[in-house]
């Protein structure tokens, strides 16, 4: 494994449990801070790191990149990239991220456009338009689920329309794209002919739905974050892996009703964040459901032994070093079960850490389970 790639952190100790009934207690021996990852010297910033073990590899999936230098066609920020590594040994970090890119050595689009929305952003998406004019597209990858039978992969996104200035976008909708291999470009399917926005699989005003996702068996679990304020609510719907590309395939876990079609009757299960992971851990006989804490630098853990529940209450398990700016926090923590050693003892975590204008890294760490 190449060394030097990374700057280590101190490890930092830290003993924390609770448990809920039925649910095994989370009880944490230490943390270790690995560093941030090393992307591309063109990668100026990501977010996201949505991950999954797919066809020997560990890939990462980002949403808004900015590069450091104009790629080939012009442009200098991406709305999903992505990398991958067959180094699955993350104990003194990852080696070798790979990543396709163009002749100036800078990423392109992992999930496609569109005619249409390519040449909206081309017309749009450009600085020497006023407010009311500028505008672009931009489809966020989530998280990535591999059918077991097939060895294929859905990758759940998220269709925003985004104006200028920080927050100013609008989520249009939740889809699902299909990847069959890494060395292959994704594809969004059709699964609405003739509306509007006929890949969206969950439009406006359909469930938000895609914010965790897993595989248990043939079925596809997929977790849905809304925000209520400062209050971020998790609903769960579930599906045939064969059957995900069929809206009217999906159901929704409502408590004492059991799986029900409307997902307006899906039940909250547990508070968590807009982005996290769900993945079973052999070691904890659970399911682990890792999240950043919002508006702050911690990240919490949540075990159940079902999908649905009960989980257990948030237990922080982790403070990760502050952004600069301290009107800022992280965020993007989450969980990789594929790189999970000792059969889940030890489990690795990123968290995204905003270090300028337009600027981030995505760090990993260790952590160890008593």
């Amino acid at each position: 494994m190449a060394k030097g790639r990374w700057v280590c952190g101190l490890p930092m100790a830290v003993l924390v449990c609770g448990c809920v009934s039925g649910n095994p207690s989370i009880q944490v021996e230490s943390t270790r801070e690995l560093g941030p990852l090393q992307f591309l010297g063109a990668i100026r910033g990501r977010d996201g790191g949505y991950s999954a073990g797919f066809r020997g590899r560990s890939v990462w999936v980002f949403g808004d990149t900015v590069l450091e230098w104009e790629a080939q066609d012009g442009a200098r920020w991406r709305s999903s990239t992505w990398c991958w590594t067959r180094d699955l040994n993350a104990a003194d970090s990852l080696a070798d991220l790979s990543e396709p890119v163009d002749e100036k050595g800078a990423p392109g689009e992992f999930l496609p456009f569109t005619t249409d929305e390519a040449e909206f952003n081309r017309l749009h998406f450009r600085n020497d338009l006023p407010d009311d004019q500028f505008a672009r597209w931009a489809l966020w990858p989530g998280p990535v689920a591999v059918d077991p039978k097939s060895g294929e992969a859905l990758v759940f996104y998220s269709k925003l329309l985004c104006r200028r200035g920080e927050w100013s976008f609008t989520p249009i909708g939740y889809s699902l794209a299909l990847w069959t291999h890494p060395d292959r470009t994704p594809v969004r399917p059709v699964v609405r002919a003739g509306d509007a926005e006929p890949t969206l699989l969950f439009p406006k005003n359909d469930v938000v739905l895609g914010q965790a996702a897993l595989v248990v068996e043939d079925r596809l679990y997929a977790y849905g974050v809304r925000s209520q304020g400062l209050s971020w609510p998790c609903i769960l719907g579930r599906v045939r892996f064969s059957q995900a590309l069929h809206r009217d395939a999906w159901e929704f876990y409502s408590g004492s009703s059991g799986w029900v079609k409307d997902w307006k009757r899906g039940q909250e299960i547990m508070q968590a964040a807009p982005m996290l992971s769900v993945h079973w851990n052999p070691y904890l006989r659970s399911y682990l459901a890792t999240y950043s804490d919002p508006l702050q630098n911690t990240i919490s853990m949540r075990t159940a032994t079902e999908p649905e529940g009960p989980w257990s209450p948030a237990i922080r398990v982790f403070e990760g070093m502050a952004p600069p700016d301290k009107r800022r926090w992280n965020y993007c923590g989450m969980a990789h079960g594929e790189l999970a050693r000792e059969k889940g003892k030890i489990e690795y975590l990123h968290y995204h850490r905003e270090t300028g204008f337009l600027m981030g890294e995505i760090r990993l760490v260790e952590l160890r389970f008593k």
